[in-house]
């Protein structure tokens, strides 16, 4: 990284951090009108309290987009793409880093879910890990998805529309649409049916 971009980056850190912390209506209002420029694209989006950003500029958050207390999204060189109505629940992790994660419309994330585009490389025995970079992927995840609580997405999945990740489940592959997985690594378990009602397989 070079000079300007380590200095932007801090400035952005900073400035984050100044309205971050602060409680009631007033600092989410202040946090909105604070922040929204530093995205790509920023609608009405809902910042809790002592959220942490990075790579601001390669983040597009839709229109009535909720971010939970303790939330870290970021984003470094990749691109993160948060639909309209996203919802993501407190001290969820979202790291697009070097990689890519869009979500469409009407996604809920759950608390502590840690969605990560990019995985270390390991493959060298004379390097340490830290020192080996990363493979960055691609998470997709389409409209109308829930993911439950503490749940962990790998890179290179994509989630249909319409489906349900249940709690602390480990998804490694995708997961077709309308479908409910759990468990780790997550499989299938049932099909949501029209009335929106599990049925079991």
């Amino acid at each position: 990284m070079d000079l300007p971009s380590r200095l932007r980056a801090a400035w952005e850190e900073l400035w984050i951090a100044c309205f971050a912390w602060i409680p009631t209506p007033l600092g989410l209002a202040l946090r909105w009108l604070a922040w929204r420029w530093l995205f790509a694209g920023c609608g009405s989006v809902r910042f809790g309290t002592g959220l942490s950003f990075v790579g601001c500029r390669h983040m597009r958050l839709g229109d009535a987009v909720r971010l939970g207390r303790g939330c870290i999204i970021t984003a470094g060189d990749g691109e993160l793409v948060l639909g309209d109505r996203v919802s993501i629940s407190p001290y969820a992790h979202v790291a697009a880093d070097g990689g890519r994660i869009v979500m469409g419309r009407h996604v809920a994330v759950g608390p502590g879910t840690v969605l990560r585009a990019a995985n270390h490389c390991f493959s060298r025995h004379d390097v340490p890990i830290l020192q080996q970079g990363h493979h960055p992927g691609e998470i997709v995840i389409g409209d109308d998805v829930w993911i439950g609580a503490n749940c962990v997405i790998t890179p290179d999945v994509h989630i249909g529309q319409g489906a349900v990740v249940g709690a602390g489940a480990v998804v490694t592959r995708d997961v077709a649409p309308f479908t409910i997985v759990g468990g780790v690594p997550a499989r299938p378990i049932g099909h949501r049916d029209r009335s929106g009602c599990p049925e079991r397989s």
